[in-house]
Protein backbone atom coordinates (compact mmCIF):
# COMPACT_ATOMS: atom_id res chain seq x y z
CA UNK A 1 0.00 0.00 0.00
CA UNK A 2 1.56 3.14 -1.24
CA UNK A 3 1.14 6.69 1.14
CA UNK A 4 -0.40 9.65 -0.80
CA UNK A 5 -0.17 13.07 -0.94
CA UNK A 6 -3.99 14.75 -0.46
CA UNK A 7 -5.74 14.23 -3.79
CA UNK A 8 -3.62 11.65 -5.24
CA UNK A 9 -4.99 8.47 -6.54
CA UNK A 10 -4.57 4.91 -3.94
CA UNK A 11 -1.85 3.24 -5.41
CA UNK A 12 0.17 6.15 -6.71
CA UNK A 13 3.49 6.77 -4.74
CA UNK A 14 4.14 9.95 -3.23
CA UNK A 15 7.48 11.15 -5.61
CA UNK A 16 9.91 13.75 -3.36
CA UNK A 17 13.25 15.12 -3.99
CA UNK A 18 15.25 16.87 -1.70
CA UNK A 19 18.88 18.10 -2.55
CA UNK A 20 21.50 16.50 -0.40
CA UNK A 21 19.54 14.06 1.19
CA UNK A 22 20.87 11.51 3.36
CA UNK A 23 20.95 7.81 3.45
CA UNK A 24 18.78 6.95 5.99
CA UNK A 25 16.32 10.13 4.88
CA UNK A 26 16.35 8.81 1.71
CA UNK A 27 15.38 5.11 2.97
CA UNK A 28 12.25 7.12 4.69
CA UNK A 29 11.13 8.15 1.59
CA UNK A 30 11.59 4.99 -0.17
CA UNK A 31 9.24 4.09 2.80
CA UNK A 32 6.56 6.81 2.04
CA UNK A 33 6.02 5.75 -1.33
CA UNK A 34 5.71 2.28 -0.64
CA UNK A 35 4.17 1.79 2.89
CA UNK A 36 2.74 -1.77 3.02
CA UNK A 37 0.95 -3.24 6.53
CA UNK A 38 2.93 -5.85 7.60
CA UNK A 39 1.57 -9.43 6.87
CA UNK A 40 -1.11 -10.71 9.33
CA UNK A 41 -1.91 -14.61 10.45
CA UNK A 42 -1.38 -17.22 8.14
CA UNK A 43 -4.67 -17.79 5.97
CA UNK A 44 -5.84 -18.43 2.53
CA UNK A 45 -7.45 -16.44 -0.42
CA UNK A 46 -9.66 -18.65 -2.61
CA UNK A 47 -10.52 -17.52 -6.30
CA UNK A 48 -14.69 -17.63 -6.43
CA UNK A 49 -15.66 -19.72 -9.35
CA UNK A 50 -18.65 -17.25 -11.56
CA UNK A 51 -21.33 -19.03 -13.59
CA UNK A 52 -24.39 -18.06 -14.68
CA UNK A 53 -27.69 -19.15 -16.47
CA UNK A 54 -29.46 -16.37 -18.05
CA UNK A 55 -32.95 -17.31 -19.79
CA UNK A 56 -35.46 -15.59 -21.98
CA UNK A 57 -38.24 -16.80 -23.20
CA UNK A 58 -40.99 -14.30 -25.45
CA UNK A 59 -42.31 -17.31 -28.12
CA UNK A 60 -45.30 -18.21 -25.97
CA UNK A 61 -48.20 -19.64 -28.37
CA UNK A 62 -51.21 -17.94 -27.28
CA UNK A 63 -49.57 -14.13 -26.62
CA UNK A 64 -45.90 -13.66 -26.95
CA UNK A 65 -43.75 -10.89 -25.42
CA UNK A 66 -41.72 -8.62 -27.10
CA UNK A 67 -38.53 -8.15 -24.72
CA UNK A 68 -37.41 -11.06 -22.73
CA UNK A 69 -34.92 -12.65 -25.05
CA UNK A 70 -33.41 -9.10 -25.85
CA UNK A 71 -33.40 -8.33 -22.19
CA UNK A 72 -31.43 -11.88 -21.92
CA UNK A 73 -28.73 -11.23 -24.60
CA UNK A 74 -28.13 -7.54 -22.53
CA UNK A 75 -28.07 -9.19 -19.10
CA UNK A 76 -26.27 -12.19 -20.24
CA UNK A 77 -23.74 -8.99 -21.69
CA UNK A 78 -23.24 -7.41 -18.74
CA UNK A 79 -22.53 -10.66 -16.63
CA UNK A 80 -19.66 -11.89 -19.04
CA UNK A 81 -18.26 -8.17 -19.17
CA UNK A 82 -18.24 -8.70 -15.26
CA UNK A 83 -16.36 -12.48 -15.33
CA UNK A 84 -19.40 -14.78 -15.57
CA UNK A 85 -19.15 -18.16 -17.43
CA UNK A 86 -22.58 -17.40 -18.83
CA UNK A 87 -25.03 -19.95 -20.41
CA UNK A 88 -27.08 -17.62 -22.55
CA UNK A 89 -30.75 -20.53 -23.35
CA UNK A 90 -33.74 -18.60 -25.34
CA UNK A 91 -37.34 -19.45 -25.94
CA UNK A 92 -37.23 -22.98 -23.87
CA UNK A 93 -39.78 -25.40 -24.10
CA UNK A 94 -40.72 -27.20 -20.70
CA UNK A 95 -38.23 -29.70 -21.59
CA UNK A 96 -35.42 -27.61 -22.75
CA UNK A 97 -35.96 -25.41 -19.52
CA UNK A 98 -35.67 -28.46 -16.81
CA UNK A 99 -32.88 -29.57 -18.75
CA UNK A 100 -31.24 -25.84 -18.52
CA UNK A 101 -31.59 -25.88 -14.73
CA UNK A 102 -30.50 -29.25 -14.32
CA UNK A 103 -27.31 -29.03 -15.90
CA UNK A 104 -26.89 -25.58 -14.34
CA UNK A 105 -27.67 -27.47 -10.96
CA UNK A 106 -25.03 -29.59 -11.00
CA UNK A 107 -21.87 -27.03 -11.85
CA UNK A 108 -22.66 -25.83 -8.42
CA UNK A 109 -20.19 -26.09 -6.03
CA UNK A 110 -19.20 -24.58 -2.41
CA UNK A 111 -16.96 -22.02 -4.26
CA UNK A 112 -19.47 -20.77 -6.64
CA UNK A 113 -21.04 -17.45 -7.34
CA UNK A 114 -24.34 -18.11 -9.40
CA UNK A 115 -26.68 -16.22 -11.21
CA UNK A 116 -29.93 -17.06 -12.42
CA UNK A 117 -31.91 -14.55 -14.30
CA UNK A 118 -35.16 -15.57 -16.18
CA UNK A 119 -37.50 -12.97 -18.21
CA UNK A 120 -40.51 -14.40 -19.82
CA UNK A 121 -43.79 -15.34 -18.11
CA UNK A 122 -44.30 -16.37 -14.58
CA UNK A 123 -47.23 -17.43 -12.37
CA UNK A 124 -47.65 -18.22 -8.27
CA UNK A 125 -50.12 -20.94 -6.91
CA UNK A 126 -50.58 -21.21 -3.33
CA UNK A 127 -47.36 -19.15 -2.22
CA UNK A 128 -44.97 -21.04 -4.79
CA UNK A 129 -43.81 -19.66 -8.06
CA UNK A 130 -43.64 -21.45 -11.48
CA UNK A 131 -41.56 -20.49 -14.43
CA UNK A 132 -43.39 -20.84 -17.59
CA UNK A 133 -42.19 -22.22 -20.72
CA UNK A 134 -42.86 -21.50 -24.50
CA UNK A 135 -45.03 -24.35 -25.04
CA UNK A 136 -47.39 -24.35 -21.60
CA UNK A 137 -50.86 -24.70 -22.53
CA UNK A 138 -52.87 -24.05 -19.09
CA UNK A 139 -56.20 -24.79 -19.19
CA UNK A 140 -56.82 -24.63 -15.46
CA UNK A 141 -55.32 -23.84 -11.97
CA UNK A 142 -54.55 -27.30 -11.16
CA UNK A 143 -52.42 -27.36 -14.60
CA UNK A 144 -49.90 -24.87 -13.29
CA UNK A 145 -47.30 -27.32 -11.39
CA UNK A 146 -47.04 -29.68 -14.60
CA UNK A 147 -46.96 -26.88 -17.57
CA UNK A 148 -44.97 -24.49 -15.23
CA UNK A 149 -41.35 -25.51 -13.48
CA UNK A 150 -41.24 -24.96 -9.64
CA UNK A 151 -38.42 -22.05 -8.94
CA UNK A 152 -38.19 -24.58 -5.76
CA UNK A 153 -36.14 -27.14 -7.86
CA UNK A 154 -33.52 -25.01 -8.63
CA UNK A 155 -33.50 -23.24 -5.15
CA UNK A 156 -33.37 -26.38 -3.82
CA UNK A 157 -29.95 -27.30 -5.90
CA UNK A 158 -28.75 -24.23 -4.84
CA UNK A 159 -28.95 -25.11 -1.32
CA UNK A 160 -27.51 -28.27 -1.42
CA UNK A 161 -24.78 -27.63 -3.15
CA UNK A 162 -23.80 -24.77 -0.60
CA UNK A 163 -22.47 -22.29 -3.33
CA UNK A 164 -21.05 -19.22 -1.60
CA UNK A 165 -23.32 -16.99 -3.09
CA UNK A 166 -26.95 -17.61 -5.19
CA UNK A 167 -28.68 -14.87 -6.96
CA UNK A 168 -31.89 -15.44 -8.45
CA UNK A 169 -33.29 -12.63 -10.77
CA UNK A 170 -37.35 -12.76 -11.83
CA UNK A 171 -37.86 -10.16 -14.05
CA UNK A 172 -40.64 -12.81 -14.56
CA UNK A 173 -44.08 -10.79 -13.73
CA UNK A 174 -45.45 -9.60 -17.26
CA UNK A 175 -48.96 -10.05 -18.21
CA UNK A 176 -50.10 -13.35 -17.20
CA UNK A 177 -52.29 -14.31 -20.89
CA UNK A 178 -53.77 -17.90 -18.35
CA UNK A 179 -55.56 -15.83 -16.28
CA UNK A 180 -59.02 -15.51 -18.30
CA UNK A 181 -58.13 -19.39 -19.55
CA UNK A 182 -57.60 -21.32 -15.78
CA UNK A 183 -59.34 -18.71 -13.44
CA UNK A 184 -56.50 -18.29 -12.01
CA UNK A 185 -56.94 -14.34 -10.17
CA UNK A 186 -53.02 -13.91 -8.52
CA UNK A 187 -51.23 -11.53 -10.51
CA UNK A 188 -47.51 -11.42 -10.56
CA UNK A 189 -45.21 -13.98 -8.19
CA UNK A 190 -45.82 -14.79 -4.44
CA UNK A 191 -43.32 -13.40 -1.81
CA UNK A 192 -40.67 -16.14 -0.67
CA UNK A 193 -37.98 -15.73 1.92
CA UNK A 194 -34.34 -16.49 0.41
CA UNK A 195 -32.65 -19.56 1.21
CA UNK A 196 -29.23 -19.07 3.48
CA UNK A 197 -26.95 -17.41 1.31
CA UNK A 198 -29.40 -16.62 -1.69
CA UNK A 199 -30.56 -13.17 -3.14
CA UNK A 200 -34.01 -12.88 -4.63
CA UNK A 201 -34.49 -10.34 -6.90
CA UNK A 202 -37.80 -9.52 -8.48
CA UNK A 203 -38.36 -7.21 -11.09
CA UNK A 204 -41.39 -5.70 -9.50
CA UNK A 205 -43.62 -5.83 -5.38
CA UNK A 206 -45.01 -9.96 -4.91
CA UNK A 207 -48.46 -9.56 -6.61
CA UNK A 208 -47.59 -7.12 -8.60
CA UNK A 209 -47.33 -6.62 -12.86
CA UNK A 210 -44.09 -5.01 -14.24
CA UNK A 211 -44.40 -3.79 -17.91
CA UNK A 212 -42.55 -5.60 -20.89
CA UNK A 213 -41.30 -2.25 -22.09
CA UNK A 214 -42.05 0.33 -24.52
CA UNK A 215 -38.21 -0.28 -26.63
CA UNK A 216 -35.98 -2.79 -27.02
CA UNK A 217 -35.91 -3.63 -23.42
CA UNK A 218 -37.91 -3.28 -20.27
CA UNK A 219 -36.51 -1.19 -17.59
CA UNK A 220 -35.77 -3.57 -14.81
CA UNK A 221 -33.33 -4.64 -17.67
CA UNK A 222 -31.84 -2.06 -18.71
CA UNK A 223 -30.80 -0.61 -15.41
CA UNK A 224 -29.67 -4.28 -14.42
CA UNK A 225 -27.50 -4.37 -16.48
CA UNK A 226 -26.22 -0.82 -16.41
CA UNK A 227 -25.55 -1.39 -12.72
CA UNK A 228 -23.97 -5.07 -12.71
CA UNK A 229 -20.65 -3.54 -14.16
CA UNK A 230 -19.91 -0.61 -11.37
CA UNK A 231 -17.23 -0.97 -10.01
CA UNK A 232 -17.04 -2.30 -6.32
CA UNK A 233 -20.55 -1.59 -5.77
CA UNK A 234 -22.41 -4.73 -3.31
CA UNK A 235 -24.45 -6.48 -4.54
CA UNK A 236 -27.19 -5.46 -2.52
CA UNK A 237 -26.62 -1.97 -3.57
CA UNK A 238 -26.81 -2.70 -7.55
CA UNK A 239 -30.31 -3.99 -6.42
CA UNK A 240 -31.45 -0.81 -4.87
CA UNK A 241 -30.07 1.17 -7.32
CA UNK A 242 -32.12 -0.40 -9.90
CA UNK A 243 -35.03 0.17 -8.16
CA UNK A 244 -34.85 3.63 -7.49
CA UNK A 245 -33.97 4.13 -11.41
CA UNK A 246 -37.49 1.51 -12.21
CA UNK A 247 -39.44 3.64 -9.61
CA UNK A 248 -38.75 6.89 -10.82
CA UNK A 249 -38.93 6.31 -14.26
CA UNK A 250 -42.31 4.44 -13.94
CA UNK A 251 -43.32 7.19 -11.49
CA UNK A 252 -43.69 4.79 -8.62
CA UNK A 253 -46.47 2.41 -10.70
CA UNK A 254 -43.33 -0.43 -10.40
CA UNK A 255 -41.15 -1.61 -7.39
CA UNK A 256 -38.44 -4.09 -7.68
CA UNK A 257 -38.05 -6.38 -4.32
CA UNK A 258 -35.24 -8.07 -3.39
CA UNK A 259 -35.45 -10.54 -0.14
CA UNK A 260 -31.77 -11.49 0.63
CA UNK A 261 -30.16 -13.56 3.39
CA UNK A 262 -26.59 -13.49 1.52
CA UNK A 263 -23.90 -14.17 4.14
CA UNK A 264 -20.73 -13.05 2.45
CA UNK A 265 -19.55 -9.57 0.26
CA UNK A 266 -19.59 -9.92 -3.39
CA UNK A 267 -19.33 -7.09 -6.09
CA UNK A 268 -19.97 -8.16 -9.66
CA UNK A 269 -17.01 -5.98 -10.81
CA UNK A 270 -14.32 -6.06 -8.18
CA UNK A 271 -12.96 -2.63 -7.01
CA UNK A 272 -13.72 1.05 -5.31
CA UNK A 273 -16.97 1.87 -5.52
CA UNK A 274 -17.24 5.88 -6.68
CA UNK A 275 -20.29 7.66 -5.31
CA UNK A 276 -21.70 10.89 -5.79
CA UNK A 277 -23.31 10.91 -2.15
CA UNK A 278 -25.58 13.89 -2.34
CA UNK A 279 -27.71 12.14 -5.52
CA UNK A 280 -27.31 8.38 -4.16
CA UNK A 281 -28.69 9.88 -0.64
CA UNK A 282 -31.80 11.42 -2.46
CA UNK A 283 -32.41 8.40 -4.77
CA UNK A 284 -32.26 6.25 -1.73
CA UNK A 285 -34.91 7.75 0.03
CA UNK A 286 -36.89 8.11 -2.89
CA UNK A 287 -36.71 4.29 -3.18
CA UNK A 288 -37.33 3.23 0.06
CA UNK A 289 -40.29 5.91 -0.10
CA UNK A 290 -41.81 3.97 -2.81
CA UNK A 291 -41.29 0.88 -1.68
CA UNK A 292 -42.55 1.67 1.87
CA UNK A 293 -45.85 2.84 -0.25
CA UNK A 294 -46.21 0.02 -1.46
CA UNK A 295 -46.39 -2.15 1.43
CA UNK A 296 -48.18 0.48 4.18
CA UNK A 297 -51.75 -0.89 3.81
CA UNK A 298 -50.37 -4.74 3.86
CA UNK A 299 -51.54 -6.96 6.50
CA UNK A 300 -48.91 -9.51 5.88
CA UNK A 301 -46.26 -9.12 8.43
CA UNK A 302 -43.08 -10.62 5.71
CA UNK A 303 -43.80 -7.55 3.91
CA UNK A 304 -42.90 -5.62 6.63
CA UNK A 305 -39.37 -7.67 7.65
CA UNK A 306 -38.97 -7.71 4.23
CA UNK A 307 -38.49 -3.11 4.38
CA UNK A 308 -36.86 -4.18 7.37
CA UNK A 309 -34.06 -6.33 5.74
CA UNK A 310 -33.65 -3.56 2.91
CA UNK A 311 -33.81 -0.52 4.71
CA UNK A 312 -32.76 -1.42 8.85
CA UNK A 313 -31.90 2.02 9.77
CA UNK A 314 -35.14 3.33 7.82
CA UNK A 315 -37.31 6.55 8.22
CA UNK A 316 -40.08 3.71 8.82
CA UNK A 317 -38.42 1.32 10.41
CA UNK A 318 -40.19 1.98 13.78
CA UNK A 319 -43.39 1.94 12.33
CA UNK A 320 -42.46 -1.70 10.88
CA UNK A 321 -41.56 -2.66 13.60
CA UNK A 322 -44.46 -1.69 15.70
CA UNK A 323 -46.66 -3.41 13.11
CA UNK A 324 -44.48 -6.45 13.27
CA UNK A 325 -45.21 -6.78 16.72
CA UNK A 326 -49.05 -5.99 16.03
CA UNK A 327 -48.84 -9.61 14.33
CA UNK A 328 -47.01 -11.04 17.24
CA UNK A 329 -43.67 -11.17 15.65
CA UNK A 330 -40.65 -9.44 16.85
CA UNK A 331 -38.45 -7.92 13.69
CA UNK A 332 -35.63 -10.09 12.53
CA UNK A 333 -32.12 -10.61 14.61
CA UNK A 334 -30.33 -8.28 12.27
CA UNK A 335 -32.49 -5.19 11.74
CA UNK A 336 -32.88 -5.18 15.57
CA UNK A 337 -29.68 -4.66 17.32
CA UNK A 338 -29.52 -5.37 21.13
CA UNK A 339 -30.01 -2.63 23.54
CA UNK A 340 -27.98 -4.27 26.32
CA UNK A 341 -24.71 -5.71 26.92
CA UNK A 342 -24.09 -9.50 26.98
CA UNK A 343 -22.23 -10.99 29.66
CA UNK A 344 -20.77 -13.28 27.52
CA UNK A 345 -18.69 -11.52 24.80
CA UNK A 346 -16.61 -14.62 22.91
CA UNK A 347 -18.19 -14.89 19.52
CA UNK A 348 -19.77 -17.66 18.12
CA UNK A 349 -20.17 -19.91 14.91
CA UNK A 350 -22.28 -17.89 12.41
CA UNK A 351 -21.67 -14.58 13.85
CA UNK A 352 -21.39 -12.16 11.13
CA UNK A 353 -20.30 -8.05 10.84
CA UNK A 354 -20.28 -6.06 7.91
CA UNK A 355 -18.16 -3.09 7.85
CA UNK A 356 -17.73 0.46 5.25
CA UNK A 357 -14.31 1.53 5.16
CA UNK A 358 -13.86 5.10 3.37
CA UNK A 359 -10.17 6.81 3.10
CA UNK A 360 -9.66 10.37 2.87
CA UNK A 361 -7.86 9.83 -0.43
CA UNK A 362 -9.67 7.59 -2.30
CA UNK A 363 -13.14 8.26 -3.79
CA UNK A 364 -15.56 5.86 -3.14
CA UNK A 365 -15.87 3.04 0.09
CA UNK A 366 -15.60 -0.18 0.07
CA UNK A 367 -17.24 -3.05 2.07
CA UNK A 368 -16.04 -5.70 3.91
CA UNK A 369 -17.46 -8.85 5.72
CA UNK A 370 -16.29 -11.05 8.35
CA UNK A 371 -17.82 -14.34 9.66
CA UNK A 372 -17.02 -16.73 12.20
CA UNK A 373 -15.94 -20.05 11.10
CA UNK A 374 -14.96 -21.51 14.89
CA UNK A 375 -13.65 -20.71 18.03
CA UNK A 376 -10.57 -22.45 19.34
CA UNK A 377 -7.76 -21.41 22.41
CA UNK A 378 -5.58 -20.50 19.58
CA UNK A 379 -7.95 -18.09 18.65
CA UNK A 380 -11.17 -17.17 16.18
CA UNK A 381 -11.91 -18.66 12.70
CA UNK A 382 -13.28 -16.63 10.29
CA UNK A 383 -13.98 -15.69 6.83
CA UNK A 384 -13.84 -12.44 4.92
CA UNK A 385 -14.95 -11.25 1.97
CA UNK A 386 -14.72 -7.62 0.30
CA UNK A 387 -16.16 -5.75 -2.43
CA UNK A 388 -12.59 -5.24 -4.04
CA UNK A 389 -11.90 -8.31 -5.66
CA UNK A 390 -13.40 -11.88 -6.34
CA UNK A 391 -11.57 -13.66 -3.30
CA UNK A 392 -12.72 -15.42 -0.01
CA UNK A 393 -10.15 -15.48 2.59
CA UNK A 394 -9.68 -17.61 5.66
CA UNK A 395 -7.10 -16.23 8.88
CA UNK A 396 -6.97 -17.31 12.58
CA UNK A 397 -7.76 -13.93 14.47
CA UNK A 398 -5.99 -14.23 18.13
CA UNK A 399 -7.49 -13.02 21.01
CA UNK A 400 -4.40 -11.05 22.39
CA UNK A 401 -3.65 -7.73 21.67
CA UNK A 402 -2.06 -7.63 18.44
CA UNK A 403 -2.19 -5.88 14.71
CA UNK A 404 -3.99 -8.47 12.35
CA UNK A 405 -4.27 -7.84 8.58
CA UNK A 406 -6.02 -10.27 6.10
CA UNK A 407 -3.94 -12.65 3.98
CA UNK A 408 -2.64 -10.84 0.62
CA UNK A 409 -4.72 -8.25 0.86
CA UNK A 410 -3.43 -4.70 1.71
CA UNK A 411 -5.67 -1.76 0.58
CA UNK A 412 -6.95 -1.15 4.42
CA UNK A 413 -4.80 -0.97 7.47
CA UNK A 414 -4.77 -3.71 9.66
CA UNK A 415 -7.11 -4.64 12.62
CA UNK A 416 -5.87 -4.43 15.62
CA UNK A 417 -7.34 -7.16 17.91
CA UNK A 418 -11.08 -6.89 17.38
CA UNK A 419 -11.87 -9.41 19.28
CA UNK A 420 -10.18 -7.66 22.65
CA UNK A 421 -13.16 -7.13 24.91
CA UNK A 422 -13.36 -11.32 24.59
CA UNK A 423 -10.26 -11.34 25.86
CA UNK A 424 -11.08 -9.67 28.59
CA UNK A 425 -7.98 -7.17 28.04
CA UNK A 426 -10.37 -3.50 27.94
CA UNK A 427 -9.07 -2.70 31.55
CA UNK A 428 -6.29 0.16 31.99
CA UNK A 429 -2.75 -1.49 32.53
CA UNK A 430 -3.57 -4.72 30.91
CA UNK A 431 -2.49 -4.09 27.39
CA UNK A 432 1.35 -3.59 26.62
CA UNK A 433 2.81 -1.32 24.15
CA UNK A 434 2.05 -2.78 20.88
CA UNK A 435 5.25 -3.10 18.13
CA UNK A 436 3.05 -2.13 14.50
CA UNK A 437 6.20 -2.91 11.74
CA UNK A 438 5.75 -0.84 8.80
CA UNK A 439 7.91 -2.09 5.90
CA UNK A 440 11.73 -2.33 7.81
CA UNK A 441 10.37 0.56 10.30
CA UNK A 442 9.34 -0.67 13.85
CA UNK A 443 6.56 1.76 15.22
CA UNK A 444 6.48 1.45 18.99
CA UNK A 445 2.46 1.79 19.53
CA UNK A 446 1.33 2.82 23.51
CA UNK A 447 -1.85 1.57 24.37
CA UNK A 448 -4.74 3.42 26.89
CA UNK A 449 -8.45 2.94 27.44
CA UNK A 450 -9.91 6.11 27.56
CA UNK A 451 -13.57 4.83 29.04
CA UNK A 452 -16.68 4.54 27.41
CA UNK A 453 -18.58 6.87 25.22
CA UNK A 454 -21.70 7.06 22.58
CA UNK A 455 -20.85 6.17 19.08
CA UNK A 456 -22.98 6.75 16.21
CA UNK A 457 -22.74 4.38 13.59
CA UNK A 458 -24.57 3.04 10.37
CA UNK A 459 -25.68 -0.41 12.58
CA UNK A 460 -26.88 2.23 15.31
CA UNK A 461 -26.26 3.77 18.69
CA UNK A 462 -23.75 2.12 20.80
CA UNK A 463 -22.23 2.35 24.46
CA UNK A 464 -18.33 1.90 23.39
CA UNK A 465 -15.27 1.41 25.60
CA UNK A 466 -12.53 3.53 23.51
CA UNK A 467 -8.97 1.81 22.79
CA UNK A 468 -6.47 4.18 21.46
CA UNK A 469 -2.93 3.32 20.50
CA UNK A 470 -0.28 6.10 19.50
CA UNK A 471 3.04 5.64 18.15
CA UNK A 472 5.95 7.28 16.30
CA UNK A 473 8.96 6.29 14.99
CA UNK A 474 12.03 8.34 13.01
CA UNK A 475 15.13 8.00 11.15
CA UNK A 476 18.55 8.40 13.28
CA UNK A 477 19.93 11.31 12.42
CA UNK A 478 16.97 12.70 10.77
CA UNK A 479 14.31 14.90 11.62
CA UNK A 480 11.29 13.77 9.44
CA UNK A 481 9.49 10.92 11.29
CA UNK A 482 6.19 8.47 10.94
CA UNK A 483 3.34 9.18 13.68
CA UNK A 484 0.56 6.81 13.87
CA UNK A 485 -2.68 6.70 16.10
CA UNK A 486 -5.13 3.83 15.72
CA UNK A 487 -8.38 4.70 17.80
CA UNK A 488 -10.80 1.62 18.48
CA UNK A 489 -14.34 1.32 19.93
CA UNK A 490 -15.95 -1.75 21.25
CA UNK A 491 -19.25 -2.57 22.45
CA UNK A 492 -19.93 -5.83 24.30
CA UNK A 493 -23.26 -6.80 22.47
CA UNK A 494 -21.52 -6.66 19.37
CA UNK A 495 -19.20 -8.91 20.54
CA UNK A 496 -16.23 -7.31 18.07
CA UNK A 497 -15.24 -4.01 17.03
CA UNK A 498 -18.15 -1.01 16.11
CA UNK A 499 -15.75 1.56 14.77
CA UNK A 500 -11.69 1.85 14.33
CA UNK A 501 -9.67 5.08 12.43
CA UNK A 502 -6.61 4.78 11.37
CA UNK A 503 -4.50 8.23 11.05
CA UNK A 504 -0.43 8.25 9.90
CA UNK A 505 1.39 11.14 9.02
CA UNK A 506 4.78 11.77 7.83
CA UNK A 507 7.05 14.51 8.53
CA UNK A 508 4.10 16.05 10.13
CA UNK A 509 1.81 16.16 6.91
CA UNK A 510 -1.02 13.62 6.71
CA UNK A 511 -0.56 10.52 4.02
CA UNK A 512 -3.24 8.04 5.82
CA UNK A 513 -6.65 8.68 7.44
CA UNK A 514 -9.02 5.11 7.29
CA UNK A 515 -12.45 4.68 8.92
CA UNK A 516 -14.10 1.51 9.54
CA UNK A 517 -17.75 1.45 10.48
CA UNK A 518 -20.12 -1.25 11.48
CA UNK A 519 -23.02 -1.08 8.93
CA UNK A 520 -24.34 -4.37 10.26
CA UNK A 521 -24.31 -7.69 12.18
CA UNK A 522 -25.93 -10.39 13.15
CA UNK A 523 -25.28 -12.73 16.27
CA UNK A 524 -26.09 -16.12 16.62
CA UNK A 525 -28.44 -16.87 19.02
Amino acid sequence: MSLRSPGATRGSPVKVAIPGCTRATAWLLLFMCSLCWAAGPRGVAVTEERIALVVGNAAYRSDPLDNPVNDARLVAQSLKQSGFNVSLQENLDRRALVNALREFGNRLGDNTIAVLYYAGHGLQLRDRNYLIPTDAEIRSEDEIPIAGVDLGFILGRMASARSRINIVILDACRNNPFSGKSGHSAQGLAQMDAPVGTLLAYATAPGKLAADGAGANSLYATHLARQLLVPGLPVEHVFKRVREAVVKDTKELQVPWESSSLQGEFAFVPGVAAVARDSAADAEAAGELAFWNSIQASTRADEYRAYLRQYPQGRFAALAQTRLAAFGAAPPAATAPTTAARADTLPRTGDTWRYRVQDQFRLGDLFLTARVDGVTADGVAETWTTTSDAKLRTTLVPLEPGFNALPGWTLTPPEFSPYLQAAGGLKPGLIANQPRRVEQLMVPMKASIEGEEDVVVAAGRFRAVKLVLRGQAGVRGGKAGVASEHIVWYAPQVKRMVKSTVATTVGGALRESTTFELVEYKLTP
